[in-house]
């Protein structure tokens, strides 16, 4: 079980539990008055419920504080507190703990709650419906980051660094250039909030630095690092990355699948989506993905892919930072070194007359780089379960974009999707090498029966946790997929574009 710096600030004594004795009453009339001390959920049906409490805060300007939802009793539940609807830190989640300012809603003195969902009972026999949601308030000392700090896109001269705050703070991040020796050391601060999203500047030719995040509410401070970056080299030398994807719904399989990858010493991250089971559950990032592999994405840059599980959730665009001027854009392109970098959300509109389509011509067109790398969640071939399927984004994947990468002589196309490792070679003018690396934790899937049919150009598949190393070096780039134990699954030799 993964304890984000919420919980385990909840079980601090300092904590505020304001609504400890509040007590409910209840609506018969849709919220029109609230005369019944208690409310039974009919059996067989769902029961609409109106509740509504009142209680008393001496202090309301609080610094920061959670509302713990009775997710388990109210199903879809609002929160109206002094006439004001309750929000968590982002629109479209979904809460089991719910971030909230509580300036924003408090008064000192009387405060009214109102609550609104419905309960099921699948019963025979009538339920009492027991609300007891609670406020927590926290003080000032106990401020930290809940989220991260995990890096994002990177420069020449800059890196990115993300994180989410337990209450509302400010975050500083201060780095320290190592190599060269004698750097200068440099700083960003973000604003108060929850989300914290910064650029930092370095010198250009730098190839190590430490950073720490310091989370600051008034007075107290929480220093997190120092933490230690290699930076890749812009200039066009070696360069060292990791391609994975599919962590969710195991966060104690990805946890391994991370460090085996922040031992291989990466660079980068490309990661191909699916990090959590439901994007749109805000304490999936903690539990399922940014605990879980905290020491690795807070030392690698990560470039991500969304996926299907991703949800689109207004989480994935706050805490990753790709490529591009607001670092939140699903398709994003950037030369390191000799490599272009490709991403791109496979499940959007990329029929060959779609702007996306013309977009990542104009990409391919205009890259001079010795290799190219698209990553993307869904795959165009595949042996897996979904293999079977007609996918519209793996139809288009074979339709539009293979032939793009094929068209421009790219590298190879990187995916996830089937949770398993598989490398396909297409003939070119169907494509360019398939890579599949869906194997960061998600459950394992097996080699569909009817692969052959849906995947006739396999060359090697393998139902385990893995990852994929690229080493860029001069004229070659040398892949190997690799289990936890080191050993490799595959390897396979690209040369440069045109050799």
């Amino acid at each position: 079980m993964w304890l984000t710096a919420t919980a385990a600030a909840a079980q601090h004594p300092d904590v505020k539990k304001v609504l400890e004795k509040a007590v409910w009453t209840f609506s018969d009339d849709e919220g029109k008055t609230f005369a019944l001390k208690s409310l039974e959920a009919r059996p067989g049906q769902q029961t609409k419920v109106f509740a509504r409490s009142e209680f008393d805060v001496e202090d309301p300007a609080a610094v920061g504080g959670v509302w713990v939802i009775p997710g388990e009793v109210l199903k879809q539940p609002t929160f109206t507190l002094n006439g004001k609807q309750v929000a968590g830190s982002l629109p479209e989640m979904l809460y089991r703990v719910m971030a909230i300012d509580p300036a924003k809603y408090l008064v000192k003195g009387n405060n009214v709650l109102l609550a609104v969902g419905t309960v099921a009972n699948s019963g025979k026999d009538p339920v009492s419906v027991q609300i007891k949601p609670r406020l927590e308030i926290y003080p000032p000392h106990l401020v930290g980051i809940q989220t991260g700090p995990a890096l994002g896109a990177l420069g020449p001269d800059f890196f990115t660094v993300t994180c989410r705050t337990n209450i509302p703070a400010t975050v500083t991040v201060a780095a320290k250039v190592l190599e060269p020796a004698g750097g200068e050391e440099t700083s960003a601060t973000s604003k108060r909030g929850y989300y914290h999203r910064l650029r930092v500047a370095v010198a250009k030719g730098t190839r190590k630095l430490s950073y720490t995040a310091t989370s600051q509410c008034g007075e107290a401070k929480k220093v997190d690092g120092p933490l230690t970056v290699t930076m890749p080299d812009f200039d066009g030398g070696k360069l060292r990355f990791v391609a994975a994807g599919d962590s969710r719904s195991h966060p104690d399989r990805w946890a391994a699948v991370s460090a085996a990858i922040r031992k291989a010493a990466p660079e980068l991250l490309i990661f191909s989506g699916d990090m959590v089971t439901n994007g749109r559950w805000d304490y999936q990032w903690d539990q399922e993905f940014f605990a879980p592999g905290r020491e690795l994405l807070s030392t690698v840059p990560v470039y991500p892919a969304i996926g299907n599980h991703d949800a689109n959730a207004p989480a994935y665009f706050e805490l990753f930072y790709t490529p591009g001027e607001d670092g939140r854009r699903k398709h994003w392109s950037q030369a390191v070194g000799t490599v272009l970098l490709i991403g791109i959300d496979g499940a959007e509109d990329w029929s060959p007359a779609s702007a996306n389509a013309a977009w990542l011509e104009k990409v391919l067109a205009g890259s001079k780089e010795k290799f190219i790398f698209l990553v993307t969640h869904y795959p165009a071939f595949s042996s897996g379960r979904h293999g079977r399927y007609g996918e519209r984004p793996m139809i288009q994947m074979r339709a539009t974009v293979m032939p793009l990468l094929a068209k421009y002589k790219a590298t190879a196309l990187i995916c996830g999707h089937d949770h398993d490792y598989e490398r396909s070679e297409p003939p070119p003018d169907k494509g360019v090498t398939c890579i599949v690396s869906g194997g960061a934790g998600a459950p394992l899937g097996r080699k569909s029966g009817r692969a052959s049919a849906g995947n006739p150009y396999s060359k090697v598949f393998a139902s385990t946790l893995h990852y994929c190393l690229f080493e860029v070096n001069g004229d070659t780039c040398e892949m190997k997929a690799l289990g936890l134990d080191g050993k490799p699954i595959d390897q396979k030799t690209f040369p440069a574009r045109g050799e």
